[in-house]
């Protein structure tokens, strides 16, 4: 009899400490931000196809491919983008600036040999960070905070 209470009572203790593991792990992948994976072929796919005809007429599917991944680039310079696999996390809010952005793209298309309209790039770039949006990458617009100068 004693016996049975013993398993009774030890079978209850590991089930508790189950239900207590998976409740914690739960609440802690609740509150962790979601991880959004950068498909590039998606993503060409999905700009090139958001683009106006007149440059479509003009960008090859490779050139849209190099201008995102020059992108991409410029946002893991930034911290704000990782590779998939590497933990390296920066804290805090980041911040792209998105002139600084078509820079490095210009920049880059630029030692690349193709030259291609500020315009354009403003464009595919525009697309893509409606992609990011699309898949959960990009948060919420952060307030601004208040000048302490003119508060």
């Amino acid at each position: 009899m004693i016996t049975a209470l013993f398993v009774v009572l030890a079978v209850v203790f590991v089930v508790i400490i189950g239900l207590v593991t998976v409740g914690r792990i739960t609440g802690e992948l609740v509150e962790a931000a979601p991880t959004s994976i950068y498909d590039l072929d998606e993503a060409v796919e999905f700009v090139a196809d958001r683009l106006p005809d007149e440059v479509t007429a003009q960008l090859s599917f490779d050139d849209v491919k190099s201008m995102l991944t020059w992108h991409i680039d410029y946002l893991e310079e930034r911290g704000v983008a990782r590779r998939q696999g590497v933990n390296d996390l920066a804290a805090g809010p980041l911040v792209a600036g998105e002139d600084e952005a078509v820079a490095y793209v210009l920049g880059r298309a630029g030692e690349a040999g193709l030259e291609i309209p500020d315009v354009w790039v403003v464009q595919v770039l525009d697309g893509d960070a409606a992609y990011l949006e699309a898949i959960g990458a990009i948060g919420a617009e952060l307030p601004m905070p208040p000048d302490p100068d003119h508060g």
